[in-house]
């Protein structure tokens, strides 16, 4: 069998390094605004509730009727690339009045026309419900980056956008996508990034997994350990992820060793160590942990969402199925982690004690970000790099 490419299932959300480039330009209130408004618990602002497509429906009854071994629909990503630099214009026009801007943009404060600075091509390259990204090429350095553009009119939380982009702004790690320059017009909110060719670990994915699993060993190892290294330092700067999954890791180019990127931080926000639990159970189905099904939950739910990211990887399915999110979700809560069938059969007992320790149902005894980076699995498979 092989891993579904047409069948997909969106985020369930409950109601690089860029050449010669220069830092992005301030956002005005946006840091002050976002720091405000963190403590509180979101709502979906950019993605519906989805049914499985019949297809996939009809593959999980059959799978079913063999008992094991589903495999896993594709969700669709909001947002497929990451980050560059450039200069911007303020304001449109010298006579527009700063009260006048914050009402028309209130996510950055300022209004920005992002075709001063770039030509963005027509070809969409991705395509979310409230977003698309386009090609586009920096009119002074020639540089060929990414657009994201947003329908500010289809997102029910303005405030959500801002804190994405303000912390898409204030993180600088190499596996993680940097934002270098945003605009705001009356409309859009235009995120500029760097171009990644490589596409979607989901899709290699779906082109590698065959009858006795996916990656090999040293492969997968190597993109959970550039994986883990972003989560640890979003984890050390309080910030989590909350939507960790194969559409949201992206390859920096075509080569055989290229770096991975994590993107989409549409569902991410601080979380402080002695914080109070977050509550609000948002993600994806597949990688959502039982203490955020549960509603009382920390930055381990990262963790989890990389142990069945590594799972994936080696068995070409994930550890827990259903034909809907709700059956998933109940499979999550209820079923022990099992390492059955052929995908299992060639992968060495450190792979087997890898994942376990990255999915223990107990969020106090799983493994942070850091603990997982010096386990035996990556450290004789990869060159460890912290």
């Amino acid at each position: 069998m092989t891993y579904p490419r047409k069948s997909k299932r969106n985020t369930t959300r409950n109601n690089g390094t860029s050449p010669s480039a220069v830092s992005a330009a301030p956002m005005c209130c946006l840091c002050q605004d976002v720091q405000q408004q963190e403590v509180q618990e979101e709502l979906v602002y950019y993605a519906d509730p989805v049914k499985p497509t019949p297809a996939y429906a009809n593959q999980q009854q059959h799978q079913h009727q063999h008992q094991h071994h589903e495999y896993l629909p594709k969700t669709m990503s909001a947002c497929t690339t990451a980050t560059a630099t450039s200069s911007r214009s303020m304001y449109s026009s010298a006579s527009t009045t700063l009260q006048q801007e914050q009402n028309l943009c209130p996510v950055t404060g300022m209004y920005a026309n992002v075709a001063d600075d770039y030509y963005i091509c027509p070809d969409i390259l991705g395509k979310g419900h409230y977003g698309v990204v386009r090609e586009c090429i920096h009119r002074a350095t020639r540089q060929t980056l990414a657009v994201k553009s947003i329908d500010k009119s289809k997102i029910g939380r303005l405030d959500h956008l801002q804190r994405e982009i303000f912390l898409l702004a204030n993180v600088d790690h190499h596996g993680i996508m940097k934002m270098v320059d945003c605009y705001e017009d009356a409309d859009y909110v235009h995120i500029i990034t760097e171009k990644y060719t490589g596409g979607e670990l989901f899709d290699q994915i779906v082109e590698n997994t065959t009858t006795y699993g996916c990656f090999n060993e040293r492969k997968a190892a190597s993109v959970i350990k550039s994986l883990l290294e972003a989560v640890a330092h979003l984890h050390d700067n309080d910030i989590v992820h909350r939507d960790i999954k194969p559409e949201n890791i992206l390859f920096e180019s075509n080569h055989e060793d290229a770096a991975v990127k994590l993107i989409d931080f549409g569902l991410a926000r601080r979380h402080q160590k002695n914080a109070a639990p977050m509550s609000n159970p948002v993600g994806t189905a597949y990688y959502m942990s039982p203490e955020l099904l549960k509603g009382k939950y920390d930055k381990s739910c990262d963790v989890w969402s990389v142990g069945i990211v590594a799972y994936i990887l080696l068995a070409g399915y994930p550890p827990f199925n259903g034909s809907s999110d709700s059956q998933i979700q109940d499979s999550t809560r209820r079923n022990p982690l099992r390492f059955q069938g052929n995908g299992w059969i060639s992968k060495s007992d450190d792979a087997v004690d890898f994942i376990t320790c990255l999915l223990r149902k107990d969020p106090r005894k799983r493994f942070t970000a850091r603990e997982a980076l010096m386990h035996p699995w990556i450290r004789q498979n990869t060159v460890i790099s912290l």
